[in-house]
């Protein structure tokens, strides 16, 4: 069974004197978990380059490239190495320069073997620490990797899923489309092209969504101006006579939130371009969002058509669309309000 090492740590000694060389190899070889030696600062550089060793104790003065010479080309490559140098002259000159590389000990020959092994516990421990470090924000950066590739499949996914409802929802409006024309009952191809109409609204934020970088929230102004354009179109004969205004800022609402939200738009959209307008030589349609404290917030839609007979509040009203506000409304935890002016002016006050 192999002991295990004092050290963790690899370490590469230089020494140009072969009987120091002998007995350091036989003081440290068993104590750290890789030891390499070299006799010159040439052939240090070389077993650096091979080995990448933790720590490097090393000589000064010695043939072919001194110590010194070697750490100023291995601080180049790995500023974050260990070194600790041995001399036998305390000369200031190699203090200074060691200093400048960036030393980490300099120790004076004969150096006793308590204050190697003192300093190369304390460099280990400052090695062991740091690959720790490493390891751990390695760790971190795979996971953020994996995440991010994770998320990247999952956006994808979302994306494709947003791609198939609008296709499923244009394909179900074709259908109702193709019913329709086979209708004579004017009711029924009312209600065949206001269920057409609402699809169309789900179908675009799908749509957005598909197209959007941000696939979990909608940005409202965009959505709300292409759904009131898109509704027009269905009025083809009033549409020259009724234009839009837009006052919403550029927020992201939740799908939880802005899909009832649009919804709503379509209905009271639609209500306007049926009744509000015979009396009114050019309609205009408001569709306003502000934001209030609280994250809470207003949704107005105001035209100046004929309005709701004053005995005829939008609660007792009986309609479809009016039931399918109140029910959305309640759905995103609104409140509807109308108010009796000039036109019909609903809001609805919602918080995220």
């Amino acid at each position: 069974m192999t002991d295990t090492p004092a050290y963790n740590i690899s370490l590469l000694f230089v020494e140009d004197n072969d009987t120091l060389r002998f007995l350091y190899n036989k003081l440290l070889a068993g104590k750290v978990r890789s030891f390499y030696l070299a006799e010159n600062g040439q052939e240090g550089l070389e077993q650096y380059r091979l080995h990448k060793p933790d720590l490097i104790i090393t000589d000064i003065s010695m043939p072919v490239m001194d110590g010194l010479q070697m750490i100023s080309h291995i601080k180049r490559e790995n500023p974050e190495v260990k070194v600790v140098v041995m001399s036998a002259y305390s000369i200031k000159e190699y203090f200074l320069e060691a200093i400048n590389l960036g030393v980490n000990g300099y120790l004076i020959k004969p150096v006793e073997a308590t204050r190697l092994f003192s300093i190369i516990a304390d460099l280990a421990g400052q090695i062991l620490m740091r690959q720790q470090l490493e390891e751990k924000e390695s760790h971190r950066r795979q996971a953020e990797e994996n995440l991010k590739r994770s998320l990247g499949e999952k956006d994808i996914l979302l994306r494709e899923v947003h791609h198939r409802v609008k296709n499923n929802m244009q394909i179900i409006s074709s259908i109702l489309r193709m019913q329709q024309r086979q209708m004579s009952d004017p009711e029924m191809i009312t209600a065949l092209e206001e269920s057409q109409n609402r699809i169309r609204s789900l179908a675009l934020i799908h749509e957005n969504l598909y197209r959007s970088e941000n696939v979990a929230n909608i940005l409202f102004s965009n959505y709300a101006t292409s759904l009131a354009n898109n509704l027009a179109r269905s009025f083809a004969d009033k549409q020259g006579r009724v234009s839009f205004r837009f006052d919403i800022p550029e927020v992201y609402l939740p799908l939880d939130i802005g899909i009832p939200c649009g919804l709503i738009i379509n209905e009271l959209i639609s209500n306007a371009f049926k009744y509000a307008f015979a009396d009114v030589e050019k309609g205009v349609i408001s569709i306003s969002l502000k934001q209030q404290p609280d994250q809470r917030y207003h949704l107005t839609v105001h035209d100046n058509g004929s309005g709701l007979p004053a005995d005829e509040p939008p609660e007792k009203n009986s309609s479809l669309g009016m039931k399918i506000i109140g029910k959305l409304a309640q759905q995103i935890g609104g409140t509807l309000k109308y108010e009796y002016c000039k036109g019909a002016k609903f809001t609805i006050d919602f918080q995220i």
